[in-house]
């Protein structure tokens, strides 16, 4: 499938640098979202190396290999060296890995500089954040290597080092909400709470899934608990289960009851709704992340973008709302890729 892809996109070459490097960067904003993105674009990244002049191939060199590898390799050693444990290891290949940002890809006076993963990333952080600066995109995915960094810093019992990382992983996409969950377990760790129940507020408002909403609601059961408000946290912790189920959640009700000597009864909704206004904070997913969602399904249908796309936008606002007219969209969709 892939090989099919690419000697398609070759088609469209046609020998001039400038004309073919802004194709092949079309091509890889097209094929962003497809289920082989990673090669293909990995592909793409290397017919575009190889139309610049030398001296220019040397500056990339520089900005995008540490050593023999490039940065996206480096990185997936990194991953193996997690799975072995070799902690130690890791953490100081991803110190080069932040390093290698810091130089080549940070922010400056003109431009600010974003790993968004996708589209939906790149409109929702425009709606959410309205940037007045130029920005551009990275050519890897600073805000998922630093999430990773963060993590191995936690395991390793570095929280304070972790948040460090974690808040330059959410500088490169403050709409992924990987980080900012990183964040909350440093923050968990570090016994501070008003820092927590800010850093869960603040990911709430870009939560784009089901299980991201719920792990919010457990993160301010959490919260709830630390500061006594015990009531409250009961409600969070239902309401989370109304997204994911969590066995998890039964554990912590049952702590619940042994520190206030009561068993624990279901809230209503109307307690529910009262203990999210007591924190000043809005029930249920953001309209602002359905509505963007939804708007760039309608684009890629109206576009005749792959359905694939319009589906993979489609269902994000579907599994915010289970509204039934974006499921028959997605059927719809669905049906006719099964008559390719």
């Amino acid at each position: 499938m892939v090989n099919d892809i690419i000697e398609e996109i070759k088609k469209g070459l046609t020998g001039n640098a400038s004309h073919d490097a802004n194709y092949l960067h079309d091509q890889a904003m097209k094929y962003r979202n497809h289920e082989n993105s990673e090669e293909i674009l990995r592909i793409l990244s290397d017919m575009t190396f190889d139309l610049l002049p030398d001296d220019k191939k040397e500056a990339l060199h520089n900005a995008m290999f540490i050593g023999d590898k490039r940065i996206d390799q480096a990185y997936n050693e990194v991953n193996n060296l997690f799975k072995n444990r070799k902690l130690d290891e890791a953490a100081e290949l991803m110190s080069k890995i932040e390093k290698q940002a810091d130089t080549y890809f940070d922010h400056t006076e003109k431009t600010k500089k974003y790993s968004f993963r996708n589209r939906f990333d790149e409109y929702l952080f425009v709606e959410l954040y309205k940037p007045e600066k130029q920005y551009e995109r990275t050519p890897f995915d600073f805000c998922t290597y630093l999430a990773f960094y963060g993590y191995i810093l936690v395991e390793m019992k570095k929280p304070e080092e972790a948040v460090r990382v974690l808040e330059k992983a959410i500088k490169y996409n403050p709409v992924n909400t990987g980080p900012r969950f990183e964040m909350a377990e440093c923050y968990k760790v570090l016994r501070n709470p008003e820092k927590l129940f800010e850093c869960v507020k603040e990911t709430l408002k870009i939560a784009s899934t089901p299980a991201d909403i719920a792990r919010c609601y457990c993160n301010l059961g959490y919260y709830c608990i630390d500061i006594k408000d015990y009531d409250s946290a009961v409600c969070f912790y239902y309401n989370s289960m109304l997204y994911v189920p969590n066995d998890n959640i039964k554990g912590e009700l049952q702590h619940i009851s042994m520190l206030t000597k009561k068993p624990i009864t279901p809230p209503s909704k109307e307690d529910i709704l009262k203990a999210f206004e007591k924190y000043n904070l809005h029930h249920g997913p953001s309209q602002v992340v359905i509505n963007m969602a939804y708007s760039l399904g309608e684009y890629c249908v109206e576009h005749n973008a792959r359905p694939e796309e319009s589906i993979y936008y489609y269902s994000i606002a579907y599994n915010l709302t289970r509204n039934e007219d974006i499921k028959k969209k997605i059927d719809k969709l669905s049906a006719q890729i099964k008559k390719q």
